[in-house]
């Protein structure tokens, strides 16, 4: 199961995620909530030696506290757990500095082997450019399995699973810090705190790009062979496809009469191709949820969004793209 939720795990969210698995609810609290209702307990590892001694090797494991099961795999003696308390005090911390935040997403997953938070801010995360409505998320990871570093970033990806987990934690774009577990755990844990102040910058840097490009106009001729130029990038000889053609009338169709698009400028072919690998790329125009989720967020479909936003926030090469599309509309038109 690509959500990796077992029976000992859970995901408490504010909308109901891909996996149709979230227990949905109106609000979540920072103090009282899923992670913590439990935490982690560091247990020694013994042995009985030949005069059935117990002797300490240590090395530890650490259990849930709420049934003693085991989470992980066992820890050497330098390693130092980041507990649920401890980790819901960084949400907590931050949650206070920015008051009109809220938790979007919280749970574990991997048999309680690793816990997420998702924020989302409304000054900031949610916001509207033009006519659009932009949210972006602030995302807190850990691991007590010792597969990941606890880890925060700045993506428009909700952590709701495993893979979101994932994503997130590999995520170098929206990366704001990290934490290995050595050492000395508060302080670090204190140094992350002031880093995640600096995260607003990410979005900034996307207000200033998206803003320039609501003033540059495009018309509908100009934009399908700016679409065509793109989905032929990478085998330009082989000409034009009926498939090619068909997702050229789909783009079209959304950057005319997308959500908040007129058909008007590059903005609104943004959205248009974000909206179609978002919703519409996979086969059967996108019914089944699962597998558009997977192409639109760790796929095919995110890989065509990320390239389409470097083309359109680079003249030289939108210039190159339309050229290329025109040219091989008109040998379909000759």
């Amino acid at each position: 199961m690509a959500h990796n939720i077992t029976e000992r795990d859970r995901q408490v969210g504010l909308k109901q995620a891909w996996h149709g698995l979230t227990e949905v609810v109106d609000t979540i609290d920072v103090k009282d909530n899923y992670l913590t209702n439990w935490d982690v307990e560091r247990k020694p590892l013994t042995y009985i030696n030949n005069a059935e001694e117990e002797i300490e090797t240590g090395f530890g494991i650490l259990v849930g506290s709420d049934d003693d099961q085991i989470i992980g795999r066992p820890m050497s003696p330098s390693y130092k757990a980041v507990t649920n308390e401890m980790f819901m005090d960084l949400v907590s911390d931050t949650i206070s500095r920015l008051p009109k935040a809220k938790i979007e997403s919280i749970g574990s997953v991997c048999n309680r082997g690793k816990v997420f938070v998702t924020v989302s801010l409304d000054d900031h995360g949610k916001y509207k450019i033009g006519d659009r409505e932009f949210n972006d998320f602030l995302n807190f990871g850990n691991a007590h399995d010792q597969t990941s570093k606890l880890w925060v970033n700045n993506t428009n990806i909700c952590t709701v699973c495993d893979n979101t987990f994932s994503f997130n934690l590999n995520s170098a774009e929206g990366r704001i810090g990290s934490v290995v577990h050595r050492g000395d755990i508060e302080l670090k844990l204190a140094d992350i705190s002031n880093l995640i102040d600096s995260y607003l910058g990410t979005q900034e840097d996307f207000r200033k790009k998206f803003e320039n490009l609501i003033k540059k106009k495009i018309d509908s001729k100009k934009a399908k062979q700016l679409f065509t130029g793109f989905l032929t990038r990478n085998n330009p000889r082989e000409g034009v496809s009926t498939r090619c053609l068909n997702t050229v009338e789909s783009l079209d169709n959304l950057f005319k009469r997308g959500a908040g698009n007129r058909g008007e400028n590059y903005a609104d072919a943004f959205s248009a191709v974000t909206d179609y690998y978002t919703h519409n790329s996979t086969r059967g125009g996108g019914k089944n949820r699962a597998n558009q989720y997977v192409s639109s967020e760790f796929g095919l479909g995110r890989m065509n969004k990320q390239s389409f936003w470097t083309v359109i926030n680079d003249d030289q090469l939108v210039d190159t793209t339309i050229n290329r599309g025109e040219k091989l509309l008109n040998i379909v038109n000759a």
